[in-house]
C-alpha cells in the first residue's frame, strides 16, 4: 500500500459509514421517529438493497459514482420531507421509552465480560473475515461479480455466460451482496477485510435491537440481561460474523418486532413504516423474502390491528419485497429459480436431479432420533441462553402473556424456515442451525425480560449462572465452528481461522494439479468454488447445470453426438468429490455411460477427484 492509499483510508472508511447511517438517519427524521443508531442502520441498510435491485431492474450500471449519487438523492428528498414536516408530528414514542447508548454500554459488575466478548468478535472480523464456508461461491462471489461487471445481469444464471460468472443455479436477492459491494467501492479494491466493519454495524445493530426489545418489556434490567444471553449465544454471534445472509435476518426480525411493539403503544403510522423497512430487509437476504412482509401482517393481526393499518404496512413491504422475486420470474419463469413450487414452474433439470441425489440424505436426516439428538447437542452448547429464552417464552405464551405470544411467532416463523432449508443444506445440520438466528436473537431479547421476572432471590442465582454461562460460552464464540473444548487452549485464537483455510487449502493443492495438466482444457464440475479458486488462471471451468452441457443429458442426442459435442467442447477433465454422488448422478444421467468416452482417475486427494475423460470418433461405417 503507498502512502497516498494510506492516506486516503480515513476518507474511504467514511465514506463507508456514511453510506450505512445517513440515509436512514434521514429517513427517521423524516418519520420523525427518534434516532437510534440500530434504527439508522436497518433503514440505510434497506435503501441500498432496493437500489441495487433497482439498477438490476433498470439495467443501469452499480459503480461508486451510482451508488452514492442514489443514496444522496435519497438522504436530500427524506431530510427535505422532514424540513416541511409540521414539528406536532414529532416523538411518537416518549423519550423514557428510547434508551440512550450509554445505557446500552452500562452493564456494571458485568461490563468485563461483555467487552471481551466484543474484543472476540473484533478479533474474529479482523483475522477471519468472510469465514463463512460457502462464501467464496455465493455470499462474497456475488459481491465481487458485481463490482467486476459492474451490473447484476448475469444473475440469475441463465446462459452459458450467466453461470461463467456466477456458478451456482439460485436467485437469493442481493442484499447482503450489496453490503459487500458497497463496502468494496468505497474500499477501492475487492478485499475481505473491507466487509469486517459492515459485518460489525450488524452486530452492534443486532444488539441494539435485542436490548431496545427487552427494554420496553422490562426496562434497563431486562435489557441488560438481554445483550448478555445474546452475547452467550455463540451460534447467533457466529451466524453473524461469518458475513452471510442470517444477520441480515435476525435484525430484520428483531426491528420488525421492535417497531410493531412500538406502534401497538403509539399507534403512530411512522412506526408500520419503519416496520416495513424492516421487512423488506428481511426479504433482501432470502429467496423466501416475502415470509418477512407476511411475519409482520401476522403480527399485526395478533395486536388486532384495524384494517388502514395492515394496509398501510402491506402497501410499502409487499411492493419492495415482490421487486426481485418479479425480476426473476420475468427472466427465468420461476420467482424462485431453482427450487421446484410444486411444479408450476420450469426448474434447471439438471440442477433439480443433481440437487436430488445431492439432499436426499439430508431430508431423511430430519426423521432420524440421531439427527435431532444432534441438533439438541448443538443448542445446548452453542445457544444455551437462547434456549432459556425460548423455554421462558413457551411458559409465559401459555399464560397468555400478549408480548409473548407476538416473539413465539417470530420464533416459530424462524424455525419454521430453518426446518425448510435443512433439505437444500450441504453443509451439515450445525451448519444450518445458522438459519436460526431470527429466533435465537428474539428469544435471546424474551429470556432478558423473563430473568427480571423471576422472584428477586431466584434472580440473583440467576444472574450468577449468567455470568458463569457467558464465561464458559466465550471460548466457543472464539472458535466455532470448531469446539473450544476439543481444541488446545493455544490454537483457540486461530481454530476458526484454520477452519477456513483448510477449504482455501485444498482448494490451492487442486488448482495446482489442474495446471500442472498437459493442455489448454476445459473443465466439467459441480464444485460450485471451483471458477473462484481458478480465477485468475487460464483455465475455464463450466458448472454441470450450465446450458452450454445440456447435450451430456438429453436422452435424444445420440452417443456420437454427445462424443463430437465433448471434443469440440474442449471439455476433458471433471472435478468432483468423492463423497459426494455426483459420479453417481453421471452414471446415472448422462450420455458418458456410450462406449465412445474412456475415463480415468488422474488425481485424487480425501476432498477431490480429477477424472480425464476423452472420446473417440464414431467408426466409419
Amino acid at each position: 500500500m503507498g502512502a497516498p492509499e494510506f492516506f486516503l483510508l480515513p476518507l474511504r472508511l467514511v465514506l463507508l459509514l456514511a453510506g450505512l447511517i445517513a440515509p436512514g438517519f434521514a429517513l427517521l427524521r423524516a418519520l420523525r421517529l427518534p434516532f437510534t443508531f440500530a434504527g439508522s442502520f436497518l433503514a440505510s441498510a434497506a435503501c441500498l438493497s432496493t437500489h441495487v435491485v433497482l439498477f438490476a431492474l433498470l439495467r443501469l450500471p452499480i459503480t461508486l459514482l451510482t451508488l452514492a449519487t442514489a443514496l444522496t438523492v435519497t438522504t436530500a428528498a427524506a431530510f427535505a420531507v422532514a424540513a416541511r414536516r409540521p414539528k406536532r408530528t414529532a416523538a411518537p414514542a416518549p423519550p423514557e421509552d428510547t434508551p440512550s447508548f450509554a445505557a446500552f454500554t452500562s452493564l456494571g459488575a458485568w461490563t468485563p465480560l461483555y467487552a471481551a466478548f466484543w474484543l472476540i468478535v473484533l478479533w474474529r472480523l479482523g483475522t477471519q473475515p468472510l469465514a463463512g464456508p460457502d462464501t467464496p461461491f455465493r455470499w462474497g462471489w456475488l459481491a465481487e461479480q458485481i463490482v467486476r461487471h459492474g451490473s447484476l445481469d448475469f444473475y440469475p444464471p441463465r446462459t452459458a455466460a450467466g453461470y461463467s460468472a456466477y456458478p451456482w443455479p439460485e436467485s437469493i436477492p442481493p442484499g447482503i451482496a450489496s453490503l459487500h459491494v458497497w463496502s468494496y467501492l468505497c474500499g477501492g479494491a475487492v478485499r475481505a477485510l473491507w466487509t469486517s466493519p459492515v459485518v460489525l454495524l450488524q452486530l452492534l445493530a443486532l444488539h441494539e435491537f435485542i436490548w431496545r426489545l427487552a427494554f420496553s418489556w422490562g426496562g434497563e434490567p431486562a435489557a441488560r440481561r438481554a445483550v448478555l444471553l445474546a452475547a452467550a449465544t455463540p451460534l447467533l454471534t457466529w451466524a453473524s460474523v461469518i458475513g452471510q445472509e442470517t444477520a441480515l435476518t435476525s435484525l430484520s426480525v428483531c426491528g420488525l418486532l421492535f417497531a410493531l411493539l412500538r406502534w401497538h403503544k403509539t399507534r403512530a403510522s411512522a412506526w408500520l413504516a419503519f416496520a416495513a423497512l424492516a421487512a423488506v430487509l428481511g426479504a433482501s437476504a432470502r429467496e423466501y423474502g416475502p415470509a418477512f412482509p407476511l411475519l409482520g401482517l401476522g403480527l399485526l393481526a395478533l395486536m388486532r390491528a384495524p384494517r388502514p393499518a395492515l394496509l398501510r404496512f402491506a402497501a410499502i413491504a409487499l411492493p419492495l419485497a415482490a421487486l426481485w422475486p418479479l425480476r426473476t420470474w420475468v427472466l427465468t419463469g420461476n420467482p424462485l429459480f431453482s427450487l421446484n413450487l410444486a411444479g408450476l414452474f420450469p426448474v434447471n433439470a439438471v440442477f433439480a436431479t443433481w440437487s436430488a441425489h445431492f439432499h436426499t440424505p439430508a431430508r431423511h436426516a430430519l426423521f432420524s432420533l440421531e439427527a435431532w439428538s444432534q441438533i439438541a447437542r448443538y443448542l445446548v452448547l452453542f445457544a444455551p441462553a437462547a434456549l432459556f429464552g425460548t423455554l421462558a417464552l413457551i411458559l409465559h405464551a401459555r399464560r397468555g402473556l400478549r408480548e409473548a405470544r407476538w416473539s413465539a411467532l417470530c420464533v416459530a416463523t424462524g424455525a419454521a424456515l430453518w426446518f425448510a432449508s435443512v433439505p437444500f443444506t450441504a453443509g451439515g445440520l450445525f451448519y444450518s442451525l445458522r438459519v436460526l438466528s431470527p429466533a435465537l436473537a428474539v428469544a435471546t431479547a424474551f429470556g432478558g425480560y423473563a430473568l427480571l421476572a423471576a422472584p428477586t432471590p431466584a434472580r440473583r442465582a440467576a444472574d450468577f449462572a449468567l455470568a458463569l454461562v457467558l464465561l464458559a460460552t466465550l471460548p466457543f464464540t472464539l472458535t466455532l465452528p470448531e469446539n473450544a473444548y476439543r481444541t488446545p487452549p493455544r490454537e483457540w485464537p486461530a481454530a476458526a481461522r484454520a477452519f477456513g483455510h483448510l477449504g482455501t487449502q485444498t482448494s490451492a493443492q487442486l488448482t495446482a494439479a489442474l495446471l500442472a495438466l498437459p493442455g489448454n482444457h476445459r473443465i466439467l464440475s459441480d464444485y460450485a468454488g471451483l471458477p473462484h479458486a481458478l480465477a485468475g488462471t487460464s483455465l475455464t471451468v463450466v458448472p454441470v447445470w450450465s446450458p452450454e452441457v445440456a447435450w451430456l443429458f438429453d436422452d435424444k442426442t445420440p452417443p456420437d453426438a454427445v462424443a463430437h459435442h465433448w471434443r469440440q467442447s474442449r471439455l476433458r477433465y471433471i472435478v468432483t468429490s468423492p463423497s459426494r454422488p455426483f459420479l453417481d448422478f453421471l452414471n446415472r444421467h448422462a450420455r458418458g455411460s456410450a462406449p465412445l468416452f474412456a475415463s480415468t482417475v488422474v488425481w485424487q486427494s480425501d476432498a477431490y477427484l480429477i477424472v480425464e475423460v476423452i472420446t473417440e470418433p464414431a467408426p466409419a461405417r
